[in-house]
């Protein structure tokens, strides 16, 4: 019983890790538009969907 729920321990622990690290990636590496939500990389200077400006 112990060795199960330190797995699932271990799973839980990794599976979060991993969307923290993956939100923080997208966070540090992507700008979100503010007219139409589109995600867009930081060195574009204009949406790619709406072709808003970005800040």
């Amino acid at each position: 019983m112990k060795d199960t729920l330190l797995s699932l321990a271990v799973l839980v622990g990794i599976l979060g890790m991993s969307a923290l690290f993956t939100n923080w990636f997208a966070r540090t590496m992507y700008n979100r538009c503010d007219a139409c939500g589109t995600l867009n990389a930081r060195r574009r200077d204009a949406c790619r969907s709406c072709g808003a400006p970005l800040k």
